[in-house]
């Protein structure tokens, strides 16, 4: 062990020093002996002594070669575990992840197998943080009592983006507008003023009952698409409307409107309800 001691001492290492180490090391050498070798034609007394250094690497690394020919096979496991422990970790991680998305794309179509067929569905979208979406789709049915099933679901947004989470929220709900395609949205003021003009919502200037509603002008909200040449209405402020008892939809402060998605899946019973949130029919 003394001569191993010694051949790390020759090439400047610490004796716990890993195999990369000794490599990198013994190149640098023989590199700076070369080099010097050229400049001066003779080694000179700060040079490395090339055989000195030659016999160490070979020291070392043989060394290195008999531990792995003799360490047992439950010290190669352990060895194997250290370097790769973290790669386990993380691939043990991805894993448990793939089966839980799996189980709970399973439980969800199992749960959606056993509800009745769905009637219409609505998303509170905006400034809406705290509101009760369960009572609010509770109340729609009490308004429609032969129909079985009314899907509200939340999409809270904050009204001005001011931290990280603020931002992360956002791009949640803009993912949430291009995969889930929802009958009707309840918007605050801004939030319709942005997504009316993306061309997301019907207008209702060309609705049997148009003339109705155009006669309380104060509620009407209109926007100009850049498919529009002039504004069109594409929402109503329901704001107090009776369907929001006990959702807390008030609690942020902000006005509620209503709207239909240009391409509702069931465009005739959003309409429906649209009708009988504003005119009372």
């Amino acid at each position: 062990m003394d001569e191993l001691r010694q051949a790390y001492e020759t090439l400047g290492l610490p004796e716990d020093a890993i195999r990369e180490q000794v490599e990198q090391r013994y190149f640098l050498l023989l590199k700076k002996a070369r080099s010097r070798k050229q400049r001066q034609g003779a080694e000179t007394e700060d040079s490395p002594d090339l055989e000195a250094v030659n016999l160490a690497y070979t020291r070392i690394i043989g060394h290195e070669s008999e531990k792995a020919v003799t360490v047992p096979k439950q010290g190669k496991a352990a060895h194997f575990f250290h370097y790769y422990k973290w790669h386990l970790i993380i691939g043990v991680i991805a894993l448990i992840l793939v089966v839980t998305a799996v189980k709970g794309v399973v439980d969800r179509r199992a749960e959606e197998a056993n509800k009745p067929p769905l009637d219409v569905s609505a998303t509170v979208f905006g400034n809406f943080f705290g509101t009760d979406a369960d009572k609010l789709s509770q109340n729609l049915l009490g308004e429609f009592p032969e129909w079985k099933r009314i899907d509200v679901s939340l999409t809270a947004i904050p009204k001005e983006l001011r931290s990280q989470q603020d931002m992360a929220l956002q791009q949640k709900a803009m993912l949430t507008l291009m995969t889930e395609k929802t009958d009707l949205f309840i918007l605050d003021e801004s939030n319709f003023s942005v997504l009316a003009k993306q061309h997301l919502f019907m207008p209702l200037d060309g609705l049997p009952f148009w003339a109705d509603l155009k006669k309380d002008q104060q509620r009407i909200r209109t926007a100009l698409t850049d498919q529009d040449t002039a504004a069109h209405p594409y929402g109503v402020d329901i704001t107090g409307n009776p369907i929001f008892t006990g959702t807390n939809v008030e609690a942020m402060g902000e006005r509620q409107i209503i709207a239909v998605r240009y391409q509702a899946p069931d465009k005739d019973k959003a309409l429906r309800v649209l009708k009988a949130l504003t005119l009372g029919k």
